[in-house]
């Protein structure tokens, strides 16, 4: 009796894996369907991407395009001068929540933008990277819980709001920033900011290889700010507040905090961190 029970469940373990591979393996092929590729002659002047858990890229090129790599539907609508793109969870989809070991769920969408000033540009993704690149707007919110990098870039307004992971701004210009994180990183590279507030309510905010001036104000409540010139600063003044930490200054230009005219203002503090500058 003991043997045919072994017996039995043996061939059920069996066929019961034999069966979700079989299951699993045909579900990868049909989610593995859903891509979208579409090319626009117009001229828009604002545009609105919004995913679920697709990186978005949105980049430099000749002409409006979307290309969407993933398992999601993409719906696509324009009005007068306005492109919106938002993706849904596939319609054919049983369930929520990606339990297929073989399906690489990896979803990816990118626009691309001709080069001329977009008036806005509006960026959420629930859990998906987004990064922007060579890009010209005039107003910029982006929204998202974690990795936002923004490189080669010019933008006149920013706002960006995140819970939380990474920021990441390279060789960028941002005339007036609104840059708010709860946990997280702050990394800022060869970039000029004017009129810009960093707020991080946990971790460091790291700024390197600076233009020589920036309006900038930053704060953190629990970790470091530091501040690196790759140039000689010009007309700048430091407000350095560090609550339970230290402030130190090792830019060599600077004598008593300041640096010619204070046209420009380094305003930085922390509630349990350090404040450098280089």
């Amino acid at each position: 009796m003991k043997k045919l029970f072994i017996s039995g469940l043996i061939i059920f373990i069996v066929f019961f894996i034999g069966g979700t591979i079989t299951w699993f393996a045909f579900d990868k092929a049909t989610y593995e369907k859903q891509n979208y590729y579409k090319t626009f002659s117009n001229n828009f002047s604002n545009v609105s991407v919004n995913t679920i858990g697709s990186e978005i890229n949105v980049i430099k090129g000749k002409k409006f395009k979307i290309d969407y790599k993933g398992d999601n539907d993409i719906f696509v609508s324009k009005k007068r001068n306005t492109l919106k793109v938002t993706e849904k969870r596939a319609t054919n989809r049983g369930y929520g929540l990606n339990f297929n070991p073989f399906h690489r769920n990896k979803k990816k969408l990118t626009l691309e933008v001709p080069d001329k000033k977009l008036k806005n540009l509006n960026v959420d993704s629930l859990i998906g990277d987004i990064h922007l690149k060579n890009l010209k707007v005039n107003n910029t919110t982006v929204i998202n819980h974690r990795l936002f990098s923004m490189d080669n870039s010019n933008l006149n307004n920013l706002n960006f709001g995140s819970s939380g992971r990474k920021a990441n701004i390279s060789d960028s210009t941002v005339q007036k920033g609104n840059i708010k994180m709860n946990l997280g990183k702050i990394l800022v590279n060869h970039s000029q900011l004017k009129d810009s507030i960093f707020l991080l309510n946990k971790g460091d905010i790291l700024m390197k290889n600076m233009k020589s001036s920036n309006d900038i104000k930053a704060s953190t409540k629990q970790g470091d700010i530091k501040y690196n010139f790759g140039e000689n600063p010009k007309d700048t003044l430091l407000k350095l507040h560090p609550g339970r930490g230290k402030k130190v200054v090792n830019n060599k230009y600077f004598k008593e905090g300041k640096v010619g005219k204070s046209n420009n203002i380094l305003e930085f503090y922390t509630v349990d961190g350090d404040i450098t500058v280089d």
